[in-house]
């Protein structure tokens, strides 16, 4: 643990970081300091489905010319009751964000590796600023810095969800950022075991979440006899729909172990989504499960996907 101090919000400041029209309804997620913009989308069904990535490194991972950066706020870390660790973070918000108008709200998993690898800030940026995605506030989460990641993001319990949404969610953005308080307006997103929990947190958290985006998310890893066998496809087979919209991608490559194939997990998890109604893509590329860059190729494409068609009313 380092020297730095808790504040009264439970973050300590560690130094500086690198289908129609539809209008979503408010959620259960309101707190103060949100605010009650919905987020309305026309967004029809293009890119909806399956499709293989056939794209190189594309040109959002380099702020382009004339594009404004956004902002990152210092590295903190935060402090969990629910489990006694510290989480280190940081808070993105785009160069067209304005306080007191609307902003969506992306929580990413691993959230140092998608600053890095996937070239998240200029992604944001660009798109941002090319009108393909609203005004955006960003809450990069990277595992606690005094536990193990994998403890952390396998275990399909409550823990996470109530730690994003009773925790640091209220702390740290609510009263600070004016984000919506639609679920439509909020993402969850994650890579490998982080996409594994996103999953968990947007299935139990649907007051809050609409979305996920979800890079060869490790859902497989649920279905195990320590966590009670949690098939997440077939929750979502025998279940009523969920109100979603899912993003996933996957490769040729994919994580295969004792737990089965992530390729087929996720294309399962992908057809029961569509079978019940849901908007879902799905992305397979040529590649590996790590590092991965077929979701690093994919990932301003999934956020176009995302919003497409929407915008915050005036």
């Amino acid at each position: 643990m380092d020297a730095s101090i808790d504040g009264g919000d439970g973050s300590r400041e560690d130094g500086p970081s690198g289908g129609g029209t539809v209008a979503a309804g408010m959620g259960g997620s309101a707190g103060t300091g949100g605010s009650t913009g919905q987020l309305f989308c026309n967004r029809g069904t293009n890119g909806n489905g399956q499709s293989r990535l056939t794209t190189g490194d594309p040109p959002e991972w380099t702020l382009k010319a004339g594009v404004t950066a956004g902002k990152l706020t210092a590295k903190a870390s935060f402090l969990s009751t629910v489990y006694g660790m510290h989480f280190p973070y940081v808070v993105y918000t785009a160069a067209n964000y304005v306080v007191g108008r609307p902003a969506t709200l992306l929580v990413f998993g691993d959230g140092g590796q998608y600053l890095s690898d996937f070239h998240a800030q200029a992604v944001l940026d660009n798109l941002s600023a090319a009108g393909d995605i609203p005004p955006t506030v960003g809450l990069f989460i990277d595992p606690p810095s005094d536990g193990d990641r994998v403890q952390t993001y396998d275990p399909p319990n409550d823990k996470y969800p109530t730690f994003l949404v009773s925790e640091i969610i209220p702390s740290v953005i609510r009263g600070k950022y004016s984000v919506s308080n639609d679920p439509g307006a909020w993402v969850v997103l994650g890579y490998s075991a982080s996409g594994g929990q996103g999953w968990n947190v947007v299935w139990k958290k649907p007051d809050n979440f609409h979305n996920f985006i979800g890079h060869s998310a490790s859902v497989g890893a649920a279905n195990v006899a320590m966590y009670g066998n949690v098939n997440w496809v077939e929750i979502v087979n025998s279940s009523p729909k969920h109100d979603l919209r899912v993003s996933l991608t996957t490769c040729d490559h994919d994580l295969t172990d004792f737990r089965g194939s992530w390729e087929t997990i996720l294309t399962n998890l992908f057809n029961g989504l569509t079978a019940k109604g849901n908007d879902t893509r799905l992305v397979v590329g040529p590649n590996g499960h790590y590092p991965p860059i077929d979701a690093e190729r994919d990932f301003p494409s999934s956020l176009r996907w995302m919003f497409q068609g929407c915008k915050f009313a005036n």
